[in-house]
């Protein structure tokens, strides 16, 4: 049972992302300290959306999503706009792929169709752009493009395995493929491009790996910011996606819009880098941005990079219902 409260009150009852939730709220809904519904409430799932005042909201007894939008002054000309989520999973609700569905030649996650489309056949809670390895794959098996797709595993399952070495990430052709392990206890960490093989990934018990880069903090430690922006394009503000570990199924993922030309600044990644330590990330690797960057809520965006989005061919979602049988 859902259950939509007025937005106007509530908002009053959200916090930033990485504090912690009073145990009871307005008297019926009652929260634990990650979020989750806990005793008694008035339905199964909480909801709030509230884009006047930038603020989204879902819990149940094994998922809490909170996302914020922050505007601020960038310079005297410009703001910057981001949305943050801090996303508390769980063994009954962990991370999930989302996929395009196969089309001729080209299996799942490759077929490129719209986000939009994607979350309406992959109903969930939250959604927001991954590595885009589908592209890179597709550009391969078409013979339209020469970048690889780097060590990709969805649910469970290789995707794609060839990467390219570390000392070539400054190399004509990027991103240059670090990777973002997702492990079945809900822990994450990043390597670079070919730390180990997909098989390797999977016998450590990934579930999920994501290739892109470049990696943006380890260990709790940030990147060298000469690493980080020594990647050509990745020394220019740009629209940028972020997704890093707190703690094993406690993640926040960033999306940012904008470019300089823009009403809306972008970002450059040591910023990225710096605000993921900030909410307490120990583990974060910097995705696809630019026109691939989104997040959704509850089956609409948030927040997207640029006004017009990019065709995709996987998403990463939490909260999924029952998926749609529809072809994509």
């Amino acid at each position: 049972m859902m259950k939509r409260l007025t937005a106007f009150l509530l908002a009053l009852l959200i916090l930033l992302p990485g504090l912690s939730f009073a145990e009871e709220t307005d008297g019926e809904w009652h929260f634990d300290e990650k979020g989750f519904l806990t005793g008694d409430n008035p339905g199964e799932e909480y909801i709030l959306e509230d884009p006047e005042n930038g603020i989204w909201q879902y819990a149940s007894k094994d998922l809490s999503v909170k996302i914020t939008r922050v505007r601020e002054q960038y310079n005297k000309k410009k703001m910057r706009e981001y949305c943050v989520a801090e996303i508390w999973a769980s063994e009954a609700s962990p991370m999930q792929a989302i996929l395009s569905a196969p089309k001729g030649r080209l299996p799942e996650g490759v077929n490129q169709v719209s986000p939009k489309l994607l979350v309406e056949k992959h109903p969930c809670v939250f959604a927001m752009s991954d590595d885009f390895y589908g592209s890179r794959q597709k550009g391969i098996m078409e013979k339209t493009g020469s970048r690889l797709p780097g060590v990709i595993i969805r649910n469970g399952e290789i995707r794609w395995e060839k990467t390219k070495a570390p000392e070539s990430r400054y190399g004509r052709h990027r991103p240059c493929l670090d990777v973002l392990a997702v492990y079945g206890d809900g822990s994450m960490k990043t390597y670079v491009s070919n730390a180990m093989t997909a098989q390797e990934y999977l016998d450590k018990g990934a579930i999920h790996t994501f290739a892109f880069g470049p990696w943006l903090i380890s260990e709790g430690k940030i990147n060298e910011k000469e690493a980080v922006e020594g990647c050509g394009y990745y020394e220019q503000m740009e629209p940028l996606t972020g997704l890093g570990m707190v703690e094993p199924y406690h993640y926040i993922a960033i999306v940012v819009h904008g470019r300089p030309k823009e009403k809306y600044a972008g970002v450059r990644l040591s910023w990225l880098a710096d605000k993921l330590l900030e909410y307490g990330c120990v583990e974060a690797l910097n995705l696809d941005g630019g026109g691939t960057a989104c997040m959704f809520f509850n089956g609409q965006p948030v927040i997207q990079g640029q006004p017009d989005l990019r065709s995709m061919g996987g998403m990463i979602g939490f909260g999924l219902r029952e998926s749609e049988s529809n072809e994509q």
